[in-house]
């Protein structure tokens, strides 16, 4: 009897070849950094696509700094951050203390991004996330439109986009009893909570790791 026999729609790494609308858990591999120049706070998210003909399929670099260089520059991140939170399932009145908890505590949740083809500096390119939103019931939606031609095939994510970040509340509540996984190459330490997981069960992480029956929700 065979071990395995080779399905090449069964490996790891595979491509999302298409823009659109995904079903995602947030990465083992995000991570919490600065900006080179500024030295902005910025959190660096990595997705998964979990249901739909791209399943498996990573959605890298979405970008998110925290910048409050100006009044406007500092509104803009709350708002974007809180956009996050929200479609990761926070509550009204969730709090956090830093970006390097909020990407810790968001390792292994789910939320839906909208994503669609962007052309670096470098002439590569990438899928760049455009919006986030609660996951979908309905599941992933691909809109059919593949990286343009001509242009170079690189997997992964986009630039930073340092319009974007955190707000600077200082607060004790955060994502509750997720913590991420042990890590290489980035600063993100292990959080934990009180609060415990909603009561659904779907795709998430352990230890770098895809596994099942985990919960869909954020913990409030």
């Amino acid at each position: 009897m065979a071990l395995f026999t080779v399905d090449t729609n069964n490996i790891l790494g595979q491509a999302v070849e298409e823009a659109g609308t995904y079903n995602v858990v947030v990465a083992p591999s995000s991570q919490y950094t600065t900006t080179q120049q500024s030295g902005n706070p910025m959190a660096v998210f990595d997705y998964e696509v979990l249901d739909g003909k791209y399943k498996g399929g990573r959605i890298r670099f979405d970008n998110e700094v925290w910048d409050t260089s100006t009044e406007e520059k500092g509104n803009l991140s709350i708002k974007r951050f809180n956009t996050i939170a929200v479609a990761l399932g926070a509550a009204n009145g969730t709090s956090f203390d830093s970006i390097q908890q909020f990407v810790s505590q968001a390792v292994g949740n789910k939320l839906a991004v909208t994503v669609d083809w962007e052309t670096g500096q470098n002439g590569k390119t990438y899928l760049s996330v455009k919006s986030h939103k609660p996951f979908m019931q309905d599941g992933s939606k691909p809109n059919g439109v593949k990286r343009p031609n001509g242009s170079s095939t690189q997997s992964g994510g986009f630039a930073p986009r340092n319009s974007s970040g955190f707000g600077g509340q200082n607060h004790n509540n955060g994502f509750g009893s997720t913590s991420a996984p042990n890590q290489s190459n980035n600063n993100v330490p292990k959080q934990q909570g009180n609060n415990s997981f909603a009561n659904q069960t779907g795709a998430g992480y352990k230890g770098g790791q895809p596994f099942d029956n985990v919960p869909d929700g954020l913990p409030f």
